[in-house]
């Protein structure tokens, strides 16, 4: 029977799907800064100290205390699925002192807020766990702001990965237009403005 669990718990962390939040530590791993730093992916978005910016599918928070401590007049606002994620995310920003959030819990295909609200929206890995990419996209396009940016960032390997192709081509249909994208070739940060 515990064999039966453990496969089952690494089917979870390596298979399709939302990333389950009890495995949510190894997200956090200091080896992820070799592939992504958070200071990387905030100078490919290229956020002002002042942007309202939207973290769809915050997870355990990697990136957010990077961000939240870049917008110095700003505000960050957490979003995930999983009420178990938002709640280590919050601990790690409470514990760097920073209060520049908002935490909400939802569908990333109905978005909870209003139209043009965000200057930015940024997914890592995260658009395939979705359920449905282009309705997240239309929703990500729907919040964000005219001229905003929705930043993208895949990396081959992860059993939701989107290719490049396939989310330029979604990202039109959601009136997005690509404004730069950034390698390796193991993966990619894809930014996009709203028409």
């Amino acid at each position: 029977m515990l064999r039966e669990d453990k496969h089952s718990a690494w089917s979870r962390v390596t298979g399709k799907g939302v990333y389950p939040v009890e495995h949510a530590w190894m997200l956090l791993l200091p080896l992820r800064r070799l592939i992504c730093p958070p200071s990387l992916l905030i100078r490919r978005m290229g956020l002002a100290r002042s942007d309202q910016v939207l973290e769809i599918g915050s997870g355990p928070g990697y990136f957010s205390p990077a961000v939240a401590r870049r917008l110095t007049h700003g505000r960050l606002t957490l979003f995930d699925s999983q009420p178990g994620m938002l709640a280590i995310a919050e601990r790690r920003l409470k514990r760097r002192r920073l209060s520049n959030y908002d935490i909400r819990q939802g569908d990333a295909k109905a978005l909870p807020f209003a139209e043009n609200l965000f200057d930015a929206a940024f997914l890592v890995t995260v658009l395939g766990e979705t359920g449905d990419a282009q309705a997240s996209l239309h929703e990500a396009a729907r919040v964000l702001k005219p001229g905003g940016l929705l930043s993208v960032t895949e990396i081959k390997g992860d059993p939701d990965f989107v290719p490049l192709d396939a989310l330029a081509i979604l990202a039109e249909k959601a009136g997005l237009t690509v404004a730069r994208s950034f390698g390796p070739r193991f993966y990619y940060t894809a930014n996009f403005r709203k028409d």
